[in-house]
């Protein structure tokens, strides 16, 4: 796994160009001193970080930032309505799955002609395509780009190193011996494993699993003509998911959000969480975390096809509403620069530029073994992405999720509540054409 984590950072470097600022920076800094840009922000990892850093461009620029955060069920709500009226609340606006919609709704900046303005970026030292191409793609919209991923993130296994050595277990490298495991552990431990069981938080942990058993969510990834996790292979794939969150999950696990999990691990609740990547510096934080040094990182387990695991990134994009777009897209291209990113990936382990990921800094200061099952995650070979590239990707997001929080809240018949929610969700792809 070490020469598979060193092979992906090797060629991540040497697709990279050098750090630094290239000759003939053109950017009026000063212009829009006096300027106060508003942020719409998800209560987040990437969030935390970023506040590290606004004051050093503010004291390059004048530009005052003030971020409205909320936690993520908040957020989107308010986003969905801020960017639906018009209002124009927000100048930045943290982005995810809805990225399509709002693109092809006019609600956000196609970002490429800004790109063009020497007076706001630097473009050569910018350097766009080091950003991850497979991160990037989700906030490409008719080849054209709408927002910048800023935190790339793929399942992976957290687990408590000292109680797997206390009681002479095996690191799970397959989805039945974490069945086996998480059973064994919720005999002692208020849950053997967190996963998320809240509705729309549930889709894309178990979305992993159904690929890593051989399903898939569409039955062609670039026109989203039919839902077919229906497929025996995806059934087996959800009912292992949602059994074990039922099974040996903490109490009240179907309204688990990614908050609750993270919350509970750090606390020492429970031994596993199989969940995204991004969480790693929250549970090593010594002033936070009760487990910070005690936490081993695997990557996440195989089903009968191998190890699938879901990726994605939050990314940040300019509101076609804002007044200070000017103002607004330098600060958009300076905290996403590779300079900024690398502070950023120092103080909380998150990027989605591959230089970053390969950076010497970051192996430095962060667990080898997570990093190890971070670049697993990004080796391996995926049939589609994670939320389809849909306009109707709330309905989406509400339907599959409603299905599969049904099955954790009851045992019940898969295969019928899989085929209910797959006709609902083929009409909802036949409507976003």
């Amino acid at each position: 796994m070490r020469k598979l984590m060193v092979a992906v950072l090797c060629c991540l470097v040497f697709l990279a160009p050098v750090f630094g600022q290239a000759g003939g920076d053109q950017v009026q800094w000063r212009k829009y001193a006096g300027t106060s840009l508003y942020l719409g922000m998800n209560k987040h990892i990437y969030t935390t970080t970023i506040r590290k850093v606004i004051d050093e461009f503010t004291a390059k620029t004048g530009i005052k930032i003030v971020i409205d955060e909320y936690a993520q069920d908040e957020f989107m709500n308010k986003r969905l309505v801020d960017l639906s009226s018009g209002a124009g609340a927000f100048d930045i606006v943290m982005m995810d799955s809805i990225a399509t919609q709002a693109a092809q709704a006019g609600w956000i900046e196609n970002l490429d002609p800004w790109f063009e303005r020497k007076d706001l970026v630097d473009k050569k030292a910018y350097n766009f395509q080091d950003l991850s191409p497979s991160f990037r793609k989700a906030f490409t919209v008719n080849g054209s780009t709408y927002a910048i991923p800023v935190s790339g993130e793929k399942q992976i296994l957290y687990y408590r190193k000292d109680i797997f050595k206390e009681k002479n277990l095996k690191v799970p490298a397959t989805f039945d011996e974490l069945f086996e495991t998480a059973k064994t552990l919720k005999k002692e431990y208020p849950a053997g494993i967190l996963l998320r069981g809240q509705k729309i938080h549930t889709v894309s942990n178990t979305t992993g699993v159904i690929w890593s058993y051989g399903g898939k969510i569409a039955d062609d990834p670039a026109k989203y003509n039919k839902a077919v996790f229906n497929s025996p292979e995806g059934i087996k794939g959800a009912d292992m998911y949602t059994t074990m969150a039922r099974e040996f999950g903490p109490a009240g696990v179907g309204n688990y959000t990614w908050y609750e999990c993270v919350s509970d691990f750090q606390q020492g609740k429970a031994p596993m969480y199989l969940d995204m990547s991004v969480f790693m510096s929250q549970f090593e934080d010594k002033e936070k975390s009760l487990v910070a040094g005690k936490v081993g990182y695997a990557p996440m387990p195989a089903g009968p096809a191998g190890s699938k695991p879901t990726g994605g990134a939050w990314a940040i994009s300019m509101s076609t509403a804002s007044k200070k777009k000017d103002a607004a897209f330098m600060f958009l291209s300076w905290v996403t620069s590779p300079e900024v990113c690398v502070k950023l990936a120092l103080e909380g382990g998150i990027s989605a530029r591959s230089s970053v990921l390969g950076h010497p800094s970051l192996a430095a200061k962060y667990p080898a073994d997570w990093l190890s099952a971070f670049s697993a995650g990004l080796a391996a070979d995926v049939p589609e992405l994670t939320f389809p590239l849909i306009s109707k990707n709330e309905e989406y997001l509400d339907t599959i999720g409603t299905a599969f929080n049904s099955l954790i809240l009851k045992k019940q018949d898969v295969k019928a509540v899989l085929d209910d929610a797959a006709i609902k969700v083929t009409k909802i792809f036949q409507e976003s054409k």
